[in-house]
């Protein structure tokens, strides 16, 4: 495959016209027990999807449905995904899914990275970001699929200077929610349920703050030992 002449993007003004996507890891292996992660992001708006999978094989099945869930939000259809020629985006399933919504597949030329240079670039730029994160809160690195959670989703709520509103803002019409933000790994304390207070002892446990749910009504937290991350309630 060799590059084609460079044109000019038709998506400047055409919302969800085109869907970026890539993958990126391995990565140390989270609690989860992931180490990689896919990213899609809206060519117009900026907006990004990250989520972490345990192997190369899940990378389908989870681009398609983040493709759904993005056409759900918005009402409109992709028009064309720009992906790598990577074997794990090359299944019958994946390429019946682009035809039967009458979707182009465009792949980028390799080591050509004007093409391909917006979504590994994110990868990059979200993979130091995450590792900031770990450094300066000193979580362990387990917690990489939390805190690059986390960063995508303070990403999102950014403002995009080319749109002068944030990316949710641009795709849905709706100003996302950022009352909840809470510095990423800084100490938490979480109420324990009624059932497990005893009278004298604290009704509160100390954990580390690790991100918010997607629906913004519960935080996530972890212990400061080797134990899961779990949700804990807002006040």
């Amino acid at each position: 495959m060799v590059q084609a002449p460079h044109l000019r993007s038709s998506t400047k003004n055409t919302k969800f016209e085109m869907v970026n996507t890539d993958m990126g890891g391995p990565l140390t292996e989270s609690l989860g027990g992931s180490i990689y992660f896919i990213t899609a992001i809206e060519d117009r708006t900026g907006f990004i999807t990250a989520t972490t999978i345990k192997t190369n094989g899940m990378a389908s099945e989870v681009l398609q449905t983040r493709i759904m869930q993005l056409e759900t939000m918005t009402g409109v259809k992709v028009k064309r995904v720009r992906q790598d020629g990577a074997k794990e985006y090359l299944t019958h399933g994946l390429k019946a899914s682009y035809e039967d919504k009458r979707m182009t597949l465009e792949f980028t030329a390799p080591y050509k990275a004007r093409e391909s240079g917006k979504t590994e670039r994110m990868n990059r730029t979200m993979m130091k970001r995450a590792r900031a994160a770990l450094l300066e809160s000193g979580a362990k690195e387990e917690l990489c699929a939390e805190a690059l959670a986390s960063v995508v989703h303070v990403r999102n709520r950014l403002q995009k200077s080319e749109l002068e509103v944030t990316p949710p803002k641009a795709l849905t019409g709706r100003r996302p929610n950022v009352a909840g933000f809470r510095v990423w790994g800084s100490r938490a304390w979480a109420l324990r349920p009624k059932t497990q207070q005893r009278n004298l002892e604290p009704r509160t446990d100390v954990r580390r703050f690790v991100g918010c749910t997607v629906g913004g009504g519960a935080y996530a937290s972890s212990r400061t030992g080797p134990t899961k991350s779990s949700s804990v309630g807002t006040s």
